[in-house]
């Protein structure tokens, strides 16, 4: 595959840390490449680098970023540019300044047009070629597919601000952007983030069918798994990289932990031997020959290397507080309205001691409010909400308090002392409790603030699991935290003898945690015994049912007359199935072709324009058939 660009000696370090250590890294045309790598390693500041957004140290031998002089990427970060006072339909711009100027321009000349103002024939003739200017380069064509992948995405209001969009909406805003861009390269950091499961299903269908080379940072391992075929690890300064898929490269790295530990034994059998040699004194030394020693002090520093490289383990030190009592919480016929709106309406349900649940459903429909509930921090509107006497709950929000910047992990957490002392009596020093969460010995006493958003996060577990707990609670946990916490995280969570609810989007992480579902949906709650396994067959029938009722014409009204079908309609009723079968197949085609045009090509806009004509003049004669279809099923 041909190489798209290639980073040599990069190098770069932080006030407090050093990301990369003289790093080459080279892309070629077709990756698809998941980035891993533990929060503040450099995951996003090599984009940011690719993107020039970042200079690398100054090193000897120079650094050197050689790319094909007509590439062009396009970088999707975790946050978005300042929405400013722009609409939905016009933040677009704010990505293609080229189109902007132009927008801005035509929006001067109609004022002026309308008003009769200026030479008339010279602004209609600017207004031609400003239009002419943004037909050649693409405009009409990747504005309409940003708004499409909006409306697909549920996001059909374009006159919206964009400033008053909540995280999710903006992150739905992110995935059209990215998906819409004409570029060659796209680089996606933690696109999944504040999504609901539809949504992110939606967008892993998006990226198997795309046919861009592309790279993303994601701590969903469902969609790594489905999307990428190359894994680029981010470690101790260095990248690795592996060819195949997220399952694969975690086979790989188990088989590489057993080699590691036969050869650590190796070393460490022959290190005794050294050093009872070496302690045999001054005497011996001198008999032998130097090399020798220095062998020795080889063969430690090989050692060191090895345990180095170990996978770490985290201890979250999760816990239950041991009480016997079987049921916590207890729901019966509860309502909640606020208004006269109603979230929900005969809700039931206990909540034991063990119970694993993962809570279920779109934005919006009650599951921060039935979480307050159980917390007691409101009241249902009907119905009766038990809670065990002084039951004990932690709440890991997906709001989570800011952390005092000016302060360290060690003051944080230690609270001004050596020790972190749980309400069990549990007595841990501060800096080995926070190794458990991946911190270094060297990183505790540095200021809150020079860390990365997710080794914030990691620290708002440590904060957060320190004491123990009748009932977890956890709103989007995955959230910013690195896949090696993650999968630690999960091993704490099945581990954990309490009861759990756990708010999340990432599948993986329901289906290895959880072992029951409950979906609040329409107004009502639905539990699901079988646990996720079971859940997902109730979400796949939900969307297909929601896609049936777009397709079924509306029923006639009762009073409305009925008329039968002449002889001419009922042979039309015959023929019309396979008609429409035969253009949604020709819709589907070209749709699957426009998916597939490489804008790199000089051919590329004239092939979209044919295409996108084809596909115009095939959707209106499926709609016509469609309408003519359901006016006969109607009349029989």
């Amino acid at each position: 595959m041909p190489t798209l660009m290639t980073l040599q000696n990069l190098t770069l370090s932080h006030p407090h840390k050093q990301l990369f250590k003289d790093v080459t890294f080279t892309l070629n045309e077709g990756d698809r490449i998941g980035v891993l790598g533990l929060n503040g390693h450099g995951k996003s500041s090599l984009f940011k680098v690719m993107m020039g957004l970042q200079a690398p140290d100054t090193t000897v031998p120079a650094f050197i970023c050689d790319k094909n002089r007509d590439l062009t990427v396009f970088y999707v970060p975790q946050e978005l540019l300042p929405p400013g006072e722009y609409s939905l339909e016009d933040y677009f711009y704010e990505y293609y300044p080229d189109f902007k100027v132009g927008k801005d321009r035509l929006h001067v000349i109609g004022e002026k047009l309308s008003l009769g103002e200026g030479d008339f024939e010279a602004l209609c003739s600017e207004q031609e070629r400003i239009y002419n200017q943004l037909e050649q380069g693409g405009e009409p064509r990747l504005h309409s597919a940003y708004v499409s992948y909006l409306k697909g995405f549920g996001v059909e209001d374009m006159t919206r601000p964009v400033k008053g969009l909540s995280g999710g909406e903006q992150r739905k805003l992110a995935l059209a952007l990215g998906l819409s861009c004409p570029h060659q390269v796209v680089l996606w950091d933690e696109p999944t983030n504040h999504l609901d499961l539809e949504t992110i299903q939606k967008f892993e269908e998006e990226l198997q069918k795309c046919s861009k080379t592309f790279m993303i940072i994601s701590h969903d391992r469902s969609l790594l798994n489905n999307v990428v075929d190359r894994i680029v690890h981010i470690q101790s300064g260095k990248l690795k990289s592996f060819q195949g898929t997220y399952a694969q490269y975690l086979e790989f790295l188990q088989q590489e932990d057993l080699r590691r530990t036969k050869e650590l034994d190796r070393l460490e059998n022959h290190d005794r031997r050294e050093t009872a040699w070496i302690r045999r004194g001054a005497k011996a030394r001198r008999t032998k020959s130097k090399k020798r020693i220095e062998d020795y002090d080889s063969l430690q520093n090989s050692i060191r290397d090895l345990k180095a490289q170990a996978h770490k383990s985290v201890s979250l030190n999760l816990q239950s507080s041991g009480r016997k009592s079987k049921i916590l919480v207890q729901a019966d016929d509860i309502s909640m309205r606020f208004g006269d709106r109603t979230l929900f309406s005969g809700v039931n349900f206990k909540l034991a001691k063990g119970d694993k649940i993962a809570l279920m459903g779109g934005n919006g429909v009650g599951k921060s409010t039935l979480i307050k509930m159980i917390l007691e921090q409101i009241k249902p509107t009907s119905g009766t909400l038990k809670t065990l006497e002084g039951l004990d709950s932690g709440h890991f929000s997906q709001k989570r308090e800011s952390l005092p910047l000016d302060k360290t992990p060690w003051e944080l957490v230690g609270e001004g002392i050596d020790f972190v002392i749980s309400n069990t009596g549990d007595k841990r020093h501060v800096a080995s409790y926070l190794e458990g969460f991946l911190f270094r010995p060297e990183e505790i006493k540095r200021p809150i603030h020079t860390f990365s958003g997710g080794e914030k996060n990691r620290l708002q577990l440590a904060q957060f699991m320190k004491h123990a707990r009748d009932l977890w609670i956890f709103d989007e946990p995955t959230n910013d935290l690195d896949l090696e916490t993650i999968g630690i995280l999960e091993e704490e969570l099945r581990a954990y003898e309490g009861a759990l609810i756990i708010v999340a989007h990432d599948r993986t992480f329901i289906e290895n945690v959880t072992d029951k579902c409950w979906l609040i949906h329409d107004q009502e709650l639905e539990i699901f015994e079988g646990g996720w396994a079971q859940a997902e067959l109730f979400l796949e029938a939900m969307e297909l049912e929601a896609e049936l009722k777009k397709r079924t014409p509306p029923a006639k009204a009762a009073n409305s007359t009925v008329s039968r079908l002449s002889n001419k309609e009922r042979a039309r009723v015959e023929k019309i199935g396979p008609e429409l079968e035969a253009q949604e197949k020709l819709v589907a085609d070209l749709e699957a072709k426009l998916a597939k045009i490489d804008y790199a090509k000089t051919s590329a806009t004239k092939d979209a324009e044919e295409l996108n004509a084809k596909l115009s003049v095939a959707q209106k004669k499926l709609d016509e058939l469609f309408e003519e279809w359901a006016d006969l099923e109607s009349k029989k």
